[in-house]
């Protein structure tokens, strides 16, 4: 690794602190939590006795300390609500996994700590700081222009192969034979994998969409919106992945059934999909063969491959998972599904986060990270009863919630955390409950 690694790992803590006492809080934690996951490197420090330092850990440790240190978090009405228990409980869940497996409090509260720096801190900062419409605004200019710099990043690396990280970090996060795709690369950039990288591009392009066709947004800086786009669907496309493709489709395709049909209907069904297809595939109502017959009639043949690989995942963590659900099994391979005769494992790898919290957590680790997540974007469902009312006001929580509920269907079949996306669910909530008490007023 280049020196560069440590400067910017440990430098990000001082330069959030900075930013706090030169910007408005929201708009520092969108510059820190936006600017550190897309530039910082996907690496971190382990040592003997403390937790490690890594880039969640950067970024959550510089919003702590800037707000406290700059005094900006005491300026701030914030009280725990009810709507906030499902995340403090999925905070929590490692502790009461390792108790029910027997590896010690310590243990526990280690997970705590990782689960805290990687969920808790982006839930709070969105939480706290984004209570009304100028901050959310501000959240999704955030997100258009993170996807700009990713943009010219990602198309340098289509033309010259995934070398970024390399030149400026020293090392290949990933295997370089997985960011070959369709003879010719994908991007990786700074992120740990190009589906994570192909993801946030489809998800800024539809931020972006949705505030040129609602003409919430004209222009950024010198570029006209509609130029934007553009590039970012060209880009999207050219990351070559289908999860990229697939919430690109219905991001944007979304804006437009939510204008032509003004009602949430569409929404609270794409919403209900999640817990319905973990309840039909933990329950067993629907198998693996199923889906990969129904993918494998739109998909080409390495890809349903690929989904084949990750639904026998499923199956096989599945069932070893109900031997313990309501706790699961804490990790360290303790719920890794073997052979009974050899004892050697059915399966080398596990790609998707519920599968993972199901199996490290069980039920209550799963229910509260889907609820968490979701509790935002259900509250705000899409009401829009008229083209004018499809301004700032109603556009942008909308559009949001719909940017929460493709990342965790993603989260369905993979394990791509980015806490933006989890910042945005927390700011989804306090924006929620900032509209109540403003009716209440």
């Amino acid at each position: 690794m280049t020196p560069l690694v440590p400067i910017m790992l440990f430098g990000w803590v001082p330069l959030t602190i900075i930013l706090f006492y030169s910007l408005p809080p929201h708009r520092a934690v969108l510059v820190s939590m936006i600017g550190g996951w897309l530039l910082l490197p996907s690496t971190g420090y382990n040592w003997p006795g403390i937790p490690s330092y890594e880039k969640y850990t950067a970024i959550s440790l510089g919003l702590v300390l800037g707000a406290r240190l700059s005094g900006q978090r005491h300026r701030v009405d914030f009280k725990w609500k009810l709507y906030d228990l499902p995340m403090v409980m999925w905070c929590l869940s490692p502790i009461s996994a390792s108790l029910a497996n027997q590896l010690g409090f310590y243990n526990g509260l280690s997970g705590f700590y990782s689960q805290v720096m990687t969920w808790g801190i982006p839930y709070l900062a969105g939480r706290i700081y984004f209570k009304d419409n100028a901050a959310l605004r501000d959240l999704c200019l955030g997100i258009v222009i993170g996807g700009m710099v990713y943009a010219l990043l990602c198309l340098y690396e289509i033309r010259m192969s995934p070398q970024l990280n390399n030149i400026f970090y020293g090392f290949f996060p990933h295997s370089w034979r997985q960011h070959f795709r369709y003879d010719g690369w994908r991007p990786i950039v700074f992120m740990q994998h190009g589906l994570m990288v192909s993801l946030w591009m489809a998800l800024s392009t539809t931020v972006a969409f949705w505030l040129w066709r609602s003409r919430a947004v004209v222009r950024i800086g010198w570029f006209p919106i509609a130029f934007i786009v553009v590039v970012l669907i060209v880009t999207t496309v050219l990351c070559k992945s289908a999860n990229g493709w697939f919430a690109l489709l219905i991001g944007c395709g979304g804006y437009v059934v939510h204008r032509i049909f003004k009602c949430n209907i569409a929404f609270t069904m794409l919403l209900l999909a999640i817990p319905l297809y973990l309840i039909m595939r933990i329950s067993g109502i629907i198998n693996g063969r199923d889906i990969d017959v129904l993918v494998g009639k739109v998909f080409d043949v390495e890809r349903t491959k690929s989904l084949a690989i990750r639904l026998l995942q499923e199956d096989l963590f599945t069932r070893k998972t109900l031997e313990r659900p309501f706790l699961g099994w804490a990790g360290y391979g303790r719920g890794w599904p073997v052979d009974p005769d050899t004892g050697r494992p059915l399966i080398k790898m596990i790609d998707s986060l519920w599968l993972i919290t199901f199996n490290t957590k069980g039920f209550l680790g799963l229910v509260s990270l889907v609820v968490a997540m979701l509790i935002g974007p259900w509250h705000l469902r899409p009401t829009v009863k008229s083209s004018k009312e499809m301004g700032v006001v109603t556009m942008m929580p909308v559009m949001l919630s719909l940017i929460v509920v493709l990342f965790m269907i993603d989260s369905l079949f993979n394990a791509m955390v980015n806490p933006i996306y989890i910042l945005i669910s927390g700011a989804l909530v306090g924006w929620h409950l900032g509209q109540k008490a403003a009716s209440i007023e």
